[in-house]
């Protein structure tokens, strides 16, 4: 009669592991991993910061190549500034 219960304790054991191996599984797969604040994960979302970054790249060198042009000149007055001095130039010629 012992020997029988171990068994089926055994038993039981070894359906319970069985049963949180499964629950383990199911919670690995149902588990979303999220970014870190900041870190998008999204490919339309990286595309997008890259293309910002380009965009901030030029803006930047352009900057250095129109006299006159500060860090604090808006995007918009960047442009105006770029059109007008690259009219002065044409004019010269």
């Amino acid at each position: 009669q012992f020997s029988g219960m171990a068994s089926s304790s055994s038993l039981e054991l070894a359906g319970m592991d069985k049963y949180m191996q499964a629950q383990q599984q199911q919670d690995q797969v149902a588990f979303k991993v999220r970014a870190k604040r900041g870190c998008a994960t999204h490919p339309r979302s990286i595309a997008e910061r890259e293309r910002r970054t380009r965009i901030s790249d030029k803006l930047r060198k352009l900057q250095d190549l129109v006299p006159n042009m500060d860090k604090q000149t808006s995007t918009s007055d960047m442009l105006d500034l770029a059109v007008e001095h690259i009219k002065g130039l044409q004019s010269q010629l």
